[in-house]
C-alpha cells in the first residue's frame, strides 16, 4: 500500500458495546474493527442484535456501555445526522420513496436531508 493510500484508510471501531432492553441483553461486550473498503456481513437469527449494533454504530441508538470511534475519535454520543455528514450512514431494509418524484429527485431529497446541496 502506498503512503498516500495508507493515510486515506479510515477505521471504524466499536469496543465493549452492551445494550439491554427491559433487562433483555441484546448486545454484551461487542468489539469490532472495520477499515474503509472492507466488506462486512452481520448474520444471525432474529433477535441476535444485528440491527441494534448497526443502530448504535450509526447513531440511531446509544449503548449502555462501550464506545464507537471513527479514526480514533469517540463518536458514541454523536447523533445520526452528524455521523452521516461525516460519511457514516446506514441503509434501511425497506426504503421509502416519494412516488411523485423521479429517481433523481428522490436522491436529491435524500442528499438535502444529510446537508448536501441539490
Amino acid at each position: 500500500m502506498s503512503e498516500q493510500a495508507a493515510t486515506m484508510t479510515k477505521t471504524l471501531a466499536v469496543s465493549g458495546i452492551t445494550r439491554s432492553f427491559r433487562g433483555v441483553k441484546a448486545l454484551v461486550g461487542v468489539d469490532l474493527t472495520v477499515t474503509s473498503g472492507a466488506v462486512l456481513g452481520l448474520i444471525g437469527p432474529n433477535g441476535a442484535g444485528k440491527s441494534t449494533l448497526v443502530n448504535i454504530i450509526s447513531g440511531y441508538d446509544r449503548p449502555d456501555t462501550g464506545t464507537v470511534t471513527m479514526d480514533g475519535v469517540d463518536v458514541t454520543r454523536t447523533d445520526a445526522r452528524t455521523k452521516a455528514r461525516n460519511g457514516l450512514a446506514r441503509t434501511f431494509q425497506h426504503g421509502h420513496t416519494y412516488h411523485g418524484l423521479s429517481v433523481r429527485e428522490n436522491i436529491e431529497v435524500a442528499a438535502l436531508g444529510t446537508g448536501r446541496r441539490r
